[in-house]
């Protein structure tokens, strides 16, 4: 549906040809330090945010490499945010985006229920600032001055927890977060990527919480915005990670500069060790299940079969969630390495600038002393940013390695579920045959005794008519005990040929 949208831009702008021009003069007008000037620039957010055309193709978005936080819009939204409080007619509740509705809503989330305790939570390494705090208490005067002194650090972090349509609307605005990466964050866009745009980086990854009630794995996303001077996440569901990260930056920041590219990639290191406890779980179990395939008794064998299949079903949830991991981490990683490459070119263009007017001052001196001139102040600073780059790199890779030790581990223990299901079906196949072969004998013994005792009912069921056989006018029993030794005779020899091959 949005793609379907975005097409339509040109015939939008041909209908309405003075509508950028309105836009760029309500910019003008926002600008001025009048009041007057002020108030029209907040009728003309409300007016904005009621037209579906600026809604959808934002013409408006004009971002850039070095943008920094636009506190005027934060003031702006928040003002708005408040006159649509007091008027009641502020939206408390999320909207998924027409994406996610034709598709069904996730069963994994309850787009009703929104955390009524912290929400928004601000970090900064340089101030040693740490808050949290929820939307009132964010849009007061003291949370705003609070949000005003962290985002004018470098590596300040603001994390927020199921952002709603509302308060995406003001952080988009105050952030320049292009229209794609809001619609993305509000579809909560499952599929793992790292996307380039103009001020910051968009990196979405899957996390995992386990449900308390009935251990199962629900997976969830991080939303990373990496600006030049913060990050910015969100996610619909509560954390540990963030505490995670907080710990070891305050652990680490005396001995290193801690920059969003760090915080980033702190933040997917904790969710890819918090893998590690749930593998170990399966491990165990894995190795408690090949041991045991094969000793169990008779009415242990169906728990067998559930565990089995509830350890397998784990470790392939775990296997898929780790294995997109390995494409973003790769991509993620090209991106530093692309950034590094910007790096060297960019000292190397100032070392062939300021190298021959070195050369050219040292020929003119007659006798040039011995000082040694310092690097430019810029190229200080690409040196420093490349060494960052470098490391964050190294650290991706560590993760890579992680991520790739963790798949060949879930394979393995794959390949011993495997074994031991296999085993597991011999062993109940073994028995189902044991049990046929028990009632083939069963029946060929019954089938034996019933062709011995059938001639002796004939027999029987002769002479016992009444008519006139042989014998009956004997009044004495020489007849009767011939045909009972005939019986007896013809019985004990269908016995002994029955137990000579093995019928009886």
């Amino acid at each position: 549906m949005s793609s379907l949208r975005r097409r339509t831009t040109g015939s939008s702008k041909k209908e309405h040809p003075h509508y950028l021009s309105s836009h760029i003069d309500a910019r003008r007008q926002s600008t001025c330090p009048s009041f007057l000037s002020k108030a029209s620039s907040l009728v003309n957010e409300e007016e904005e945010e009621e037209n579906v055309e600026s809604d959808v193709l934002y013409p408006q978005y004009r971002a850039s490499k070095d943008d920094h936080v636009d506190i005027e819009a934060f003031n702006r939204m928040v003002q708005q945010h408040n006159r649509k409080l007091s008027s009641g007619t502020l939206q408390l509740s999320r909207t998924l985006s027409k994406q996610n509705q034709l598709y069904g809503p996730s069963r994994y989330t309850d787009i009703h229920i929104l955390p009524s305790g912290t929400r928004f939570r601000i970090y900064s390494s340089k101030k040693n600032t740490h808050i949290s705090t929820n939307l009132d208490q964010l849009l007061s005067e003291e949370g705003q001055n609070a949000l005003r002194s962290v985002v004018t650090t470098k590596g300040w972090w603001l994390d927020v927890l199921c952002p709603t349509t509302e308060e995406m609307t003001i952080i988009s605005k105050t952030f320049h977060i292009h229209p794609l990466t809001t619609e993305d964050i509000q579809a909560q866009e499952p599929r793992e990527k790292v996307e380039l745009f103009p001020n910051y980086t968009l990196v979405c990854f899957r996390a995992f919480d386990i449900d308390a009630e009935t251990e199962k794995i629900i997976p969830y996303n991080f939303y990373s915005l990496i600006f030049k001077e913060g990050l910015l996440t969100f996610h619909y569901r509560e954390s540990d990670h963030y505490d995670t990260v907080i710990k070891r930056s305050e652990q680490l920041k005396e001995y290193m500069s801690i920059t969003p590219d760090w915080l980033n990639y702190a933040l997917v290191d904790a969710v890819t060790d918090s893998f590690a406890p749930i593998i170990l779980q399966v491990e165990m179990e894995a190795v408690s299940i090949d041991e045991l395939s094969l000793m169990l008794k008779k009415s242990e064998q169906a728990d067998m079969l559930r565990r089995i299949s509830r350890c397998r079903k784990r470790s392939t949830q775990l296997s898929r969630l780790l294995t997109s991991k390995l494409d973003f981490i790769k991509s993620l990683m090209k991106r530093y390495e692309d950034k590094s490459r910007e790096f060297l070119l960019l000292e190397q263009q100032h070392a062939t600038k300021y190298i021959p007017q070195q050369k050219q001052a040292k020929d003119d001196s007659v006798n040039p002393p011995a000082i040694v001139i310092p690097l430019p102040g810029t190229i200080n600073n690409l040196v420093e940013e490349k060494k960052a780059f470098n490391d964050v790199l190294l650290y991706l890779g560590d993760i890579q390695d992680h991520i790739v030790t963790m798949l060949q581990n879930i394979t393995h223990y794959d390949r011993i579920l495997h074994r031991a299901h296999t085993n597991y079906l011999a062993q109940v196949n073994l028995e189902l045959t044991q049990t046929y072969n028990l009632t083939n004998n069963v029946m060929n013994r019954l089938t034996f005794l019933t062709t011995v005792f059938v001639p002796l009912s004939l027999i029987s069921g002769l002479w016992g008519m009444n008519v006139k056989v042989p014998g009956k006018d004997y009044q004495d029993l020489i007849y009767f005990f011939w045909i009972l030794g005939g019986m007896a005779l013809y019985c004990t020899g269908c016995i002994l040929f029955g137990k000579r091959v093995g019928m009886l």
